[in-house]
């Protein structure tokens, strides 16, 4: 529990370890979601390449859906097994590893394809996360867990002591 019964928006506005904490996962995510939002681009081209003739020789580009599709709804299933997968195996991402950051469960067990699928699951839809963070940190508790975090148990832990927030700021 926080201390004195405040929630995590009254401890991120006073707490630089909080501010920290909170811009380093802000940072580690913008990371992931860059590289894989790259890697699914380059799988649409390679996948729309066959239909690249039919634009240069005057003719309509035959799968107008296939734009929504995958970027509607095949690209946030992409991005959500790669934090799911990620987190499951290696107890990080990316952008977490670059930032200092692991994710752990509560109880000391390694953390398993359910838990990291529950605590990601928010990630399907940036509005979804965003609710996510902000019922974690508008409700009492630890200040570092989003509501799926606390929910299913999982933390996101520094390991090391490197600070994006300095404290004279």
């Amino acid at each position: 529990m926080a201390p004195g019964g405040q929630t995590g928006f009254d401890r991120l506005k006073d707490d630089k370890g909080i501010q920290d904490h909170w811009a380093k996962r802000v940072i580690a995510y913008i990371v992931d979601v860059a590289i894989v939002s790259v890697a699914v681009y380059v799988l649409v081209l390679v996948v729309a390449l066959p239909a690249f003739p039919a634009i240069f020789f005057g003719q309509t580009f035959p799968f107008a859906w296939f734009w929504g599709f995958w970027l509607g709804g095949i690209a946030p299933l992409i991005i959500l097994a790669y934090f799911v997968l990620a987190e499951a195996l290696f107890e990080k991402t990316i952008g977490k590893e670059l930032m200092g950051l692991r994710v752990s469960r509560l109880d000391g067990k390694r953390l398993d394809l359910w838990s990291s699928f529950v605590r990601n699951i928010s990630k399907i839809a940036f509005v979804l996360l965003i609710v996510d963070v902000a019922a974690g940190l508008g409700t009492h508790g630890d200040s570092r867990q989003k509501y799926s975090d606390r929910y299913i148990g999982t933390i996101v832990e520094t390991t090391n002591n490197s600070r994006i927030i300095p404290d004279w700021i």
